[in-house]
């Protein structure tokens, strides 16, 4: 009995030891995961913050353009109804 006591206790011990080399492994990897993650969505975030704030220029550009058609046509048009003298 202390003969298989003798060899059954490094066998548990070499699998504890295993099984934990597994687990830091699988948390390592996790570790590297997860900033590969957070370095992905900083990367969509800042492309989407890029693409609004050229959405948000390029309004701003129709709105003074449509301002300066508005403008004219409503000088023509006054230009239209006002006497001539």
């Amino acid at each position: 009995m202390a003969d298989q006591a003798q060899k059954t206790v490094p066998a548990v011990e070499k699998l504890v030891a295993d099984q934990t080399a597994r687990f830091e492994a699988a948390v390592e990897e996790m570790g590297k995961l997860q900033s590969k993650s957070v370095a992905q969505v900083n990367q969509f975030i800042e492309g989407y913050t890029r693409v609004a704030q050229e959405q948000i220029a390029f309004a701003e550009q129709i709105g003074g353009e449509w301002r300066k058609l508005v403008l004219a046509a409503t000088r023509n048009a006054a230009d239209l109804f006002a006497p001539k003298a």
